[in-house]
């Protein structure tokens, strides 16, 4: 099985970058990369959680994509379920965990197998009205 043929998601990448200006550093919320092919899978659909003061949702799905993806523990991504299928649903916004590499093995009988799991987690107030295939970063 080629992995590249079960990326039917999407995941832009949002990173805190420092920037320096006049000897000011200030942390700044960049978008990195966009539209990086993906699937998130082993989905852990947790119930919504009903509080007094708000409902909230916390979840932790695997996200899986190209070993060389630069997504780093702390990363805010913006996923779009089906995307890679012209498929428009609402963004789903997690953080990632440590990559777990997986690279391909010597003389690999079935090629392009390489690829990283993030663990991610979805944690969030529950909101209602939203857009379709929008997510605020």
């Amino acid at each position: 099985m080629n992995f590249q043929d079960w990326y039917t998601d999407t995941v832009d990448i949002w990173r805190v970058v420092p920037t320096t200006t006049n000897s000011l550093t200030t942390n700044t919320l960049t978008e990195l990369y966009t539209a990086v092919p993906c699937r998130i899978y082993q989905s852990d659909n947790q119930p919504i959680n009903m509080e007094q003061t708000a409902a909230h949702v916390k979840q932790a799905d695997r996200l899986m994509c190209d070993a060389s993806v630069d997504i780093q523990s702390g990363d805010q991504l913006i996923i779009h379920r089906g995307a890679g299928l012209g498929k428009s649903t609402p963004a789903i916004r997690a953080f990632a965990s440590d990559p777990n590499l997986y690279f391909e093995p010597f003389g690999a009988v079935i090629p392009g197998l390489a690829h990283q799991e993030i663990r991610l987690l979805q944690q969030e107030r529950v909101k209602g009205g939203t857009s379709v295939g929008n997510a605020d970063p």
